[in-house]
């Protein structure tokens, strides 16, 4: 992920909002204090008015530039160099740096244009600033910046914190969570990670998994129950595809791509997601191709393809996935749970369904071998992912470190999630309450982070969090509200109850293997790099076509020559690595 895979319309309405303390009550305090101290003042001597006022007005630190380059992401709403000041969550941002000396000074490419200016810039040293989002550079490149001294260690600059940022990465257990795994094993810190936190009913470290899913509403029309076997489910599939696929063959089934060995299915068997992944359970880094029950999976997989009920189009390639489900055309495919990211656009498509019954269901993990627990595909609870960067630009390290005590403070952090108070919302009984605006439409909307509302909140300035500085200029910290997202799938979408019902029981499923590895493991070496650049490439595209032939031929009695020759490619190496990143994640 790299995130929720849920088109805006629907996540805005599966954000919740989390209660917390607020800081409201610090700045009504200070001021009745404010207040207290001019009246009394007022009626003292001149001489001691001077005095006192000498004695409680604080010198303003001097404002230092701090150069900043970032993604303008959502041009389709508002352009970040024209309007980002007016915006009421990054005044606050810019007062927090402020008041600790640093001055912002961000330039914003173009989102089309940014990673090509970013590789342009950095190979000929050129307006470099003092501080880079790197998402889309990736890991491998920052390393490899951070080699040649362009990158700083982080390390290095939190010494001269006041306190606020170095407690961040040491006593908050996200921060902490988060430096741990983008440390490197020599203890280099070289970027700032993506923070995102799942949270269900108070319980921090919750994760949503990925699934099969299936028209439930097809289900339904064809008096067919949930399926919970893989019989059932092939029922299913040879149902839709003859209902409402006219039996062509790839018409209503099960469309997604097997090669990537990203398909659900496969973890019905037990199967590891990906080239290759960890075993929770057993903390053992593994790969489909050495796993004993992939042989079922391929099995299963090429009887689904030679029976019309396996979408051909999708192998190696699911380009056409959004499409054809736009156009109702797909019975059933692998997906995060709650996700509702295709059913809005069905229904736009053909006006004549209806809108509350057009669901894909989140299908319970079934046991495709006797004695073996599926696994399911976690995402991790405390998820980093991407790179933020201080560069070689910045000298002054006291400068790089009161930007971190400002980003990194209990009051921006909750303006990262919910913005600024008295704009997005209001402390109600200790508890914050999102504030409501009136659309155009003259509909009432809430001042949260995500809804259909989007263009109306820019235009009134309230935007805040992933739509307007976090994840593409600046890192982010995101709580995701699993809790709110799971019941509002129910009672505020309309959708079907069972996706709400999928979820709540596999909270506690157990036996997991990771969504993205990457964001789940401590970082690699300088080596462990190298050799995963060395062989990687080589090795995806060698399993990606033995999958294609597998899946069209049915031959398992070839993969163990195949497993062989990954191995020998380089997959081992793949495992190994993940080994190492595991061990020394959780030591």
């Amino acid at each position: 992920m790299k995130k929720l895979l849920v088109v805006l319309l629907a996540a805005a309405l599966c954000v919740g909002m989390l209660a917390g303390c607020s800081k409201g009550g610090d700045t009504e305090t200070s001021t009745e204090t404010s207040t207290e101290t001019s009246t009394q003042t007022s009626t003292e001597t001149s001489t001691e008015t001077s005095t006192e006022s000498s004695t409680e007005v604080e010198t303003a630190p001097e404002l230092k530039d701090f150069t900043m380059l970032g993604d303008d992401a959502f041009t389709v709403y508002y352009s970040a160099t024209d309007s980002m000041e007016e915006f009421a969550a990054w005044k606050l941002l810019r007062s927090e740096m402020e008041a600790r000396g640093v001055n912002m000074v961000v330039e914003y490419v173009l989102d089309d244009q940014y990673q090509n200016t970013l590789q342009t810039r950095f190979a000929a040293m050129n307006e470099i600033p003092m501080f880079v989002s790197c998402y889309r550079l990736g890991e491998t490149d920052v390393l490899a910046l951070a080699n040649n001294g362009i990158v700083l260690d982080i390390n290095t600059i939190l010494p001269e914190s006041d306190g606020t940022a170095a407690n961040f990465f040491t006593n908050n257990d996200f921060g902490a969570a988060a430096k741990s795994k983008v440390t490197t094993p020599e203890g280099q810190m070289y970027w700032l990670p993506n923070i995102y936190i799942s949270v269900f009913e108070g319980r921090y470290g919750i994760g949503t998994n990925i699934c099969v899913t299936i028209r439930q509403d097809w289900l339904e029309e064809q008096g067919l129950a949930m399926p919970t076997t893989l019989d059932e489910y092939t029922n299913a599939l040879k149902t839709f595809n003859t209902a409402y696929g006219g039996g062509d063959a790839g018409f209503g089934v099960y469309s997604y791509d097997p090669c990537s060995l990203n398909d659900a299915i496969a973890q019905w068997f037990g199967v590891v997601r990906g080239l290759a992944n960890i075993k929770w359970t057993e903390g053992e880094a593994t790969s489909p191709w050495f796993q004993e029950t992939f042989t079922d999976y391929i099995t299963y997989v090429n009887s689904l393809y030679t029976q019309g009920l396996y979408d051909d189009e999708m192998i190696g390639d699911t380009t056409t996935l959004r499409t054809k489900s736009s156009n109702n055309q797909v019975g059933s495919y692998t997906a995060y749970a709650l996700s509702t990211t295709y059913e809005p656009l069905i229904v736009a498509a053909d006006p004549s369904l209806d809108a509350s019954k057009v669901c894909y269901a989140d299908i319970y993990p079934i046991e495709a071998v006797e004695g073996v627990k599926p696994l399911l595909a976690l995402e991790d609870p405390v998820y980093i992912w991407d790179e933020f960067v201080f560069t070689n630009q910045l000298t002054d390290l006291a400068l790089g470190a009161a930007w971190l005590d400002a980003y990194y403070c209990d009051e921006h952090l909750d303006c990262i999630n919910y913005g600024v108070e008295g704009v997005n919302y209001e402390v109600v009984n200790g508890e914050k309450q999102w504030k409501q605006y009136t659309g155009a439409d003259g509909v009432q909307y809430n001042a949260d982070q995500l809804n259909q509302y989007l263009q109306e909140k820019a235009d009134e300035r309230i935007s805040y969090g992933k739509i307007l500085y976090s994840r593409y200029i600046t890192p982010d910290y995101t709580y995701y509200m699993l809790d709110t997202a799971t019941f509002n799938c129910r009672d505020v979408l309309g959708w079907a109850a069972q996706k709400c019902e999928y979820q709540t029981n596999t909270l506690d499923w157990g036996n997991w293997t990771s969504i993205d590895v990457g964001g789940t493991l401590a970082t690699a070496s300088a080596e462990e790099t190298e050799k995963y650049n060395e062989v990687y490439n080589t090795v995806d595209t060698a399993s990606k076509a033995y999958v294609a032939e597998l899946v069209k031929n049915g031959n398992v009695g070839d993969i163990q020559a195949y497993s062989a020759q990954l191995a020998s490619l380089g997959l081992q190496d793949i495992v190994d690595i993940y080994q190492a990143r595991y061990d020394r994640f959780i030591g």
